[in-house]
């Protein structure tokens, strides 16, 4: 017997496309807090909240 999966509703083109610069500022947030540049991580987290 097939498993059966429910597919949940295809997200609108606007709200994949601000998950998908959220997902890119955290990423790069992460690496300049690695790489001990976390004032800048700090003012780029600040900037793009007021987005």
């Amino acid at each position: 017997m097939p498993e059966l999966r429910v597919l949940p509703p295809r997200l609108p083109a606007t709200t994949r496309a601000r998950l998908r610069f959220e997902w890119h500022v955290d990423q790069l947030g992460a690496w300049l807090c690695g790489h001990h540049s976390t004032g800048a991580a700090v003012w780029l987290w600040r900037a793009c909240r007021m987005l």
